[in-house]
């Protein structure tokens, strides 16, 4: 019988749960004595997102693969882009893809 690690079934070790992301998970991230995150990921790092994939659209999933976040935190720092004026956004049957706002769009 396998010893109990304590963990979540897929964490490893450092935390990182294994096999949920294409671009290799964890990005290095610390955690405090509570388990949580100490990093913030900024405004810049989302963007940065747009350049680092294929074509003009990103995911939630997108974001989440680079940076090393969940899906919800991704989705987040979306709507936070969308909310700022920065990015839009537009529902593609299941999926919600975004975009960020050019000057022909913005005027």
């Amino acid at each position: 019988m396998a010893q109990e690690t304590g963990r979540r079934g897929g964490e490893s070790a450092g935390g990182c749960r294994r096999g949920r992301r294409r671009g290799g998970g964890c990005r290095g991230r610390v955690r405090d004595e509570n388990g949580q995150f100490t990093d913030e990921i900024d405004t810049e790092e989302v963007l940065a997102v747009f350049d680092a994939v294929e074509g003009p659209i990103v995911t939630s999933t997108d974001v989440a693969d680079v940076l090393g976040i969940t899906t919800e935190s991704a989705r987040q720092h979306l709507n936070a882009l969308v909310s700022a004026g920065t990015c839009r956004r537009r529902k593609t049957g299941r999926t919600i893809v975004y975009w960020r706002v050019t000057e022909h769009e913005s005027e």
